[in-house]
């Protein structure tokens, strides 16, 4: 299994002969593949979810449903199939509007203020001077902003991390390495043991 940019990686032909050393007969070892597969794809979905868990609560995000919608580049599992013995979380997308976190519109006097770390505090968006400010384009989208020079244009936009950043976070990606090999395992012997109590 593994996930953007090969996040979490599986040695997938030495669990295949960990399931077929403990299956007794051919006829059950031949099921071995089916056994990796249905365990790896239950895997990934229990850790995409609580990656979806661990994001929320290390980051300051408002916007939580772009994290569980693929659509908007919330990760994606990609099943493992009997040709292909891998299954993946993947997520592709670019930075966020930095409204997707924790804000607070600017004051007449003040910039605005974001937090992305929930661990962090709201931090004024000023620099050089520039201080950061909710606008409303034509188009009717709202985004803070702030200006490139001392003229009143242009302006640029400011951003936050794109949900795969988050996800590859130093915090994240840790614990869903270790629940990574858990769940697998226990995912494995969990249908090992159907099919041993059925001979």
């Amino acid at each position: 299994m593994s996930g953007n940019e090969s996040l979490i990686h599986i040695d997938v032909e030495e669990e295949l002969q960990r399931i077929i050393q403990q299956l007794n007969s051919l006829p059950d070892q031949i099921a071995a593949p089916n056994i990796l597969r249905n365990a790896l794809n239950s895997t990934a979905r229990k850790v995409r979810k609580q990656m979806l868990t661990d994001v929320k609560g290390e980051y300051a995000i408002k916007n939580t449903k772009a994290l569980r919608d693929a659509a908007q580049d919330g990760p994606k599992v990609l099943t493992a199939s009997s040709a292909n013995l891998s299954a993946t979380i993947r997520s592709r997308g670019p930075m966020q509007d930095i409204m997707s976190f924790m804000t607070r519109p600017n004051t007449q006097t003040g910039a605005a203020e974001a937090k992305i770390l929930s661990s962090g505090s709201l931090k004024l968006l000023e620099m050089d001077d520039l201080k950061a400010f909710v606008t409303r384009f034509a188009s009717g989208h709202t985004a803070i902003v702030q200006r490139r020079g001392k003229s009143r244009l242009p302006v640029k936009k400011l951003l936050s991390p794109a949900i795969p950043h988050m996800l590859r976070s130093e915090a994240v990606r840790a614990q869903a390495e270790q629940l990574t090999y858990e769940t697998l395992h226990a995912e494995i012997d969990k249908r090992i043991a159907k099919v041993l109590g059925r001979a």
